[in-house]
């Protein structure tokens, strides 16, 4: 009885190292030393008799075999996450861990003051939060909650999509740097600075507040899918850029930034909070999705 309990430790550490893609990623991940978790892949997989992950110092591939335990050992996962939820929401109070994704951007203009009041306010929650540019679809089997902005809807019902925050658009630059325009398609000989996001950095999709709208081909000589990079570059005067009011109206303001093509924009993204359907959230996610919508509420004024 003993060595299944171990085993089934085992397996769940096994879906941890694989998914982080490497030992040292899913040490720094969990808080295991790199060498216990590679001492416990290695028992199980003399348990078996076969490899499970084919790795030396230039490659980590997982085996056919070890392929097939990893959904055995993500439902033994769930499930001793669904029970601890279970005994923690029996306290009636928020506690545990609570693991938290969020793109980089949102979690410095966003979350990381919020983040740091939570823990304040519920000591017994112990909360990480993670920056990541990675899909939503694989981040919500590894998280408890992804806080996911995107302008098309999400795909994948297998999963709860709570909204949060309607994040608009502009399109701003350094004064002088760009003159501001009436026609945004002038902005083909401009100065500009890509961003990924939008599908393609070299092609902008711009909609006016009477309902127009245009594409404008753009040739960027820097473009980037993070939006710190890009208010970087164009408080630098590198051109116009696409940037989110909630990260440069203070900018606009105190006269650091320009709105270049004033009542034109791009597409709106709907800031998400989401968690598998699958998953109980416990009363420390709750909490946290509630709050930081108050949060939002507050700061923004819309949510």
């Amino acid at each position: 009885m003993k060595e299944m309990g171990a085993a089934a430790d085992d397996l769940v550490l096994l879906v941890e190292v694989v998914e982080a893609g490497g030992f040292s990623a899913a040490s720094a991940r969990c808080g295991i030393p790199k060498s216990r978790l590679s001492r416990r892949i290695a028992r199980l997989e003399q348990q078996l008799g076969m490899p499970l992950i084919k790795r030396d110092s230039r490659h980590f591939e997982v085996t056919d075999v070890g392929r097939q335990l990893l959904e055995h050992g993500a439902r033994i996962r769930e499930s001793a996450s669904s029970a601890l939820t279970v005994a923690q929401d029996s306290l009636g109070q928020p506690t545990g861990d609570l693991r938290v994704a969020c793109p980089v951007a949102l979690a410095t203009a966003l979350l990381a003051r919020f983040a740091a009041g939570f823990v304040q306010r519920y000591p017994l929650v112990r909360l990480s939060v993670v920056t990541t540019t990675g899909r939503v679809e694989s981040l919500a089997d590894r998280y408890d909650i992804v806080v996911h902005p995107t302008s098309v809807p999400l795909a994948d019902t297998s999963m709860v999509a709570r909204p949060m925050l309607m994040s608009r658009f502009v399109l701003v630059s350094a004064p002088g740097a760009v003159e501001p325009v009436d026609d945004p398609r002038a902005l083909s000989q401009r100065n500009v600075i890509g961003w990924d996001y939008m599908g393609a950095s070299d092609r902008w999709r711009l909609t006016h507040e009477d309902g127009r709208s245009v594409d404008v081909a753009v040739s960027p000589r820097l473009s980037s899918d993070n939006l710190l990079v890009l208010r970087e570059a164009a408080l630098a005067g590198c051109g116009v850029t696409p940037m989110a009011t909630l990260m440069c109206s203070a900018d606009v303001a105190a006269g650091r930034l320009q709105i270049v093509a004033p009542g034109w924009a791009p597409p709106p993204a709907q800031l998400y909070a989401v968690y598998g359907s699958r998953r109980t959230l416990s009363v420390a996610g709750r909490a946290f999705i509630e709050e930081f919508e108050g949060f939002l509420r507050e700061v923004y004024g819309v949510v």
